[in-house]
């Protein structure tokens, strides 16, 4: 996922019952994240959560922003760096509710990276 994201701009944010879904325009074909657990997000410094009063404004400006860097630790987290210094993280291990079966899904072409 991160050497195909690096480079794309995101075009869309869809808010889809219990998760929110991402899609990103890349070099050779398009590409979606599915984060079912609410991502949070850091705009011009202030960060916010689901629930949090502009939380999905914040999520929504992201859109038409270019993505600098991906960075994926292990069972803990997935952020997406944008060029602007925005960032989208979403948690893999939330402890704070109930486990869930995934916690994200991406798909590009063939390629096809789930976190559980």
């Amino acid at each position: 996922m991160d050497e195909i994201l690096v480079g794309a701009e995101l075009y869309c944010v869809a808010f889809v019952r219990d998760y929110v879904q991402f899609r990103f325009h890349c070099e050779s074909e398009d590409a979606q994240l599915n984060a079912y657990a609410l991502p949070t997000v850091m705009v011009n410094g202030t960060k916010y959560r689901f629930g949090d009063i502009g939380y999905r404004d914040a999520l929504c400006g992201l859109i038409d922003q270019i993505v600098e860097a991906v960075f994926t630790r292990e069972g803990k987290s997935i952020s997406i760096m944008f060029k602007s210094s925005n960032e989208l993280r979403i948690k893999l291990n939330n402890v704070a509710s109930k486990p869930l079966v995934e916690y994200a899904q991406f798909n590009c072409g063939d390629v096809v990276q789930v976190w559980n």
